[in-house]
């Protein structure tokens, strides 16, 4: 992304974690619109969309961000969530499954995966993935107490 593109998605980002989320999705949109291969833009937007509880732009982000990036985890996890929204719990659980797939080490699909499963009434499935989403996040708290020189 250009300079000025990673400065305005910059502007974007602090916009949405303030919770301003038309203004977050205008400037994503701005974003788009000069480079529609900005991956982290559709996944922000989606994000932006799924805070202000429009799930079907947020899905529609989403996928775009997923079919310009096919092997990033982050953008299925936050499928899974808006699938999960949607009341589509099957196919949350797949979106979820895939970030897993994609990388083993990130809890937080885990954790929602968990909380599908035991609203699916599958409790084993629940405690095991609820333990290891426990687990990973145990152990990048550990890493992150390390101290370089």
């Amino acid at each position: 992304m250009r300079e000025d593109l990673d400065d305005l998605f910059t502007d974007g980002q602090f916009k949405l974690m303030d919770e301003e989320y038309d203004e977050a999705i205008e400037i994503f949109d701005r974003v788009l619109k000069e480079d529609k291969d900005a991956c982290k833009a559709y996944q922000a937007r989606a994000v932006a969309y799924f805070k202000k509880g429009d799930t079907a732009s947020a899905l529609k982000d989403i996928d775009s961000a997923i079919e310009c990036a096919p092997e990033n985890a982050r953008f299925y996890y936050h499928k899974g969530a808006i699938l999960f929204q949607q009341g589509l719990l099957d196919e949350a659980i797949d979106a979820l499954s895939r970030s897993i797939d994609i990388d083993p080490s990130y809890a937080s699909p885990y954790l929602l995966r968990g909380q599908i499963y035991e609203r699916l009434g599958d409790e084993e499935g629940a405690s095991s993935d609820m333990s290891m989403a426990m687990s990973l996040r145990k152990e990048q708290t550990k890493a992150s107490r390390i101290v370089d020189f």
